[in-house]
């Protein structure tokens, strides 16, 4: 476990993969091994079966890229508890083992930066904790795919307003119509402002259920 530990302490220092690519290539073997084994014990299936295939062809930066976005998947969906996720692989996962496993580190692989792999894995819990479907697991996160990482952050607003108005002073109206238009907020009215041109006016937007769920997921931790 101390490998994990190391792995997880350079990825958490650095916001790239130098320092990986340096490590020793059997102490790097070693790691991997472990992680292999925590996220099978973490979710029930062996979800880098696959990957430990393209492991074994050499190493390359794509390798090293996915070692850090599976660490960060790993510790992002580790504290599942047994009892919900026995259940939600009996519903879910049995006897599509590898298809799903497949699926994820598909997933993974295409996020434009490493932090939405944690995320990603705290949305797997959420679905498990929820008793979501897997449908529902990788429609949510094909959102996450989807919007850019940095605006996420501003979903924090919502946990103190119910609705925002298109113009206003704390979002930028890009930011606004690019969580609107990937899902996670939602139309609820129009406010035509007051007599300041510095009043908040425009449409009205709330967060919309995959906006709330990401929300209840998130911290500022992540950013």
């Amino acid at each position: 476990m101390c490998e994990i530990e190391m792995l997880k302490n350079h990825v958490e220092k650095k916001s790239d993969v130098e320092s990986l690519m340096g490590l020793d290539i059997d102490l790097t073997d070693k790691v991997i091994e472990q992680l292999m084994e925590n996220l099978g014990m973490c979710l029930d299936f062996p979800i880098v079966r696959v990957f430990s295939t393209i492991h074994k062809t050499g190493k390359s930066f794509y390798d090293y890229k996915m070692y850090v976005r599976l660490l960060k998947f790993y510790l992002g969906c580790k504290d599942i508890s047994k009892e919900k996720r026995d259940k939600f692989y009996k519903k879910n996962v049995f006897n599509k083992e590898e298809k799903i496993g497949y699926r994820i580190i598909q997933l993974l692989e295409s996020q434009d930066v490493d932090e939405k792999a944690l995320l990603i894995g705290k949305l797997y819990v959420y679905c498990v904790e929820k008793e979501y479907d897997i449908k529902s697991f990788f429609r949510i996160s094909q959102i996450v795919q989807k919007c850019y990482f940095d605006d996420l952050e501003y979903l924090f607003y919502w946990e103190s307003k119910e609705t925002i108005c298109a113009k206003n002073k704390k979002i930028p109206q890009e930011i606004m119509e690019s969580l609107y238009s990937n899902g996670l907020l939602s139309e609820r009215g129009y406010d035509g402002g007051g007599f300041s041109e510095d009043d908040d006016e425009g449409v009205e937007y709330a967060l919309s259920k995959y906006g709330q769920i990401i929300l209840s997921v998130i911290n500022e931790d992540l950013f």
